[in-house]
């Protein structure tokens, strides 16, 4: 009995422990000032993803990854083929960015994406996105492609050309069900043919 007890108990904690911890980032919302809510960041593999996880909500300190996060994103970024995932966190006098940096190389292309998430309004908000690729194109010249999307001023510029993006609701930035393919299926970035 025993040792099916045992058995059970690793089981259950096996999946948890399964998920390597990659990056771990920590700061404070307001930036320097402190003046805001503490965070502690973690990236950790989730089969061929990248899940981000947020610990939040302490105005004393850094809080301990103990516990439920605050937010909890299974699937925010594909690690398949990633050659560098890190967590960076930004400070600007408008506060603290949290930064998702994933470099990556695979038989057709190499590349970076940076997704940024500010702590706005009691929500974890996408603020920003950047996506190049550099595509090898066998038989002819390499290309690149490149995006950088500013969701404050919603303009998009891809390969120097900027555009202005149609508004979206505050709700729609929500980082809770952005995933690597966000940006080009809500039409911020246009896919490479």
């Amino acid at each position: 009995m025993r040792l099916a007890t045992l058995m059970l108990s690793l089981a259950l904690a096996l999946p948890v422990q399964a998920q390597t911890v990659i990056s771990e980032a920590s700061g404070n919302w307001a930036g320097s000032s402190n003046q805001g809510f503490y965070f502690l960041a973690r990236l950790s593999q989730n089969e061929d993803k990248l899940r981000l996880a947020i610990w939040g909500g302490a105005l004393d300190g850094v809080p301990s990854a103990t516990g439920e996060p605050e937010f909890d994103n299974a699937a925010f970024e594909l690690s398949a083929f990633a050659t560098r995932q890190e967590l960076e966190v930004l400070e600007t006098p408008d506060g603290s960015i949290l930064q998702v940096v994933v470099e990556f190389a695979d038989e057709d292309a190499e590349g970076r994406s940076v997704t940024q998430l500010q702590f706005l309004d009691n929500q974890y908000t996408v603020v920003g996105y950047y996506h190049r690729s550099k595509f090898y194109n066998p038989g002819g010249e390499p290309f690149t492609s490149e995006c950088e999307v500013d969701l404050w001023n919603m303009t998009s510029t891809e390969d120097g050309v900027t555009r202005q993006l149609e508004p979206v609701g505050f709700d729609a930035l929500n980082a809770s069900d952005w995933t690597w393919g966000a940006a080009f299926d809500r039409g911020f970035c246009r896919r490479t043919e």
